[in-house]
C-alpha cells in the first residue's frame, strides 16, 4: 500500500503576508509621491510652506477588502490653486490687494493662477510601480 501524502494548509498566513506586502508597497509609492511632488514642482519657492506641506496624512491600513493610504497637501489653503489653476475674486471686498515686490499694493478685480500640477505628475510618474512594490515585499 502507498502512503499518502497530506498537504499543509498555509493559506491564513499567506493572507497575513499578502496585507503586509500590500502596506509596505502602498507605504512606498506613497513616500515616493511625496518626494517626486516636492523636487518636480515648477513653481519658484518663496516661503516652502506649500512644498513642507506635502506629504503622507494617513499610512497605508486595511480599509474593508482593500488597503487604504492617504497623501497630498495638508493645512495649505493655496494648495489646489497651484495644482488645478483657476481665478481668484475677491469675497469680502470690491478689489485683491496684491503686495508688490517694492512695499507697494495693486489693486484688481480677479487674478487668474495657471494650473502648476505638482501632485497628479507624481502619481502619473508612481502609481504604475504600485504591483512591482507589492510583488517585492511579498517576495523578502
Amino acid at each position: 500500500m502507498a502512503k499518502s501524502k497530506s498537504l499543509k494548509w498555509y493559506g491564513p498566513a499567506v493572507k497575513t503576508k499578502m496585507r503586509a506586502a500590500q502596506e509596505e508597497g502602498v507605504n512606498k509609492t506613497m513616500s515616493a509621491c511625496v518626494i517626486n511632488a516636492k523636487r518636480n514642482h515648477t513653481w519658484q519657492n518663496q516661503t516652502g510652506v506649500l512644498e513642507g506641506g506635502i506629504d503622507i496624512a494617513d499610512y497605508a491600513h486595511q480599509d474593508g477588502g482593500g488597503t487604504k493610504g492617504t497623501w497630498g497637501v495638508r493645512d495649505v489653503v493655496y494648495a489646489r490653486i497651484h495644482e488645478d489653476g483657476g481665478t481668484i475674486k475677491p469675497r469680502n471686498a470690491d478689489k485683491l490687494a496684491i503686495p508688490q515686490p517694492d512695499g507697494g499694493v495693486v489693486f484688481v478685480d480677479e487674478v487668474t493662477i495657471p494650473a502648476r500640477p505638482y501632485l497628479r505628475p507624481a502619481a502619473d510618474t508612481e502609481y504604475p510601480k504600485l504591483a512591482g512594490r507589492i510583488k517585492k515585499a511579498y517576495e523578502r
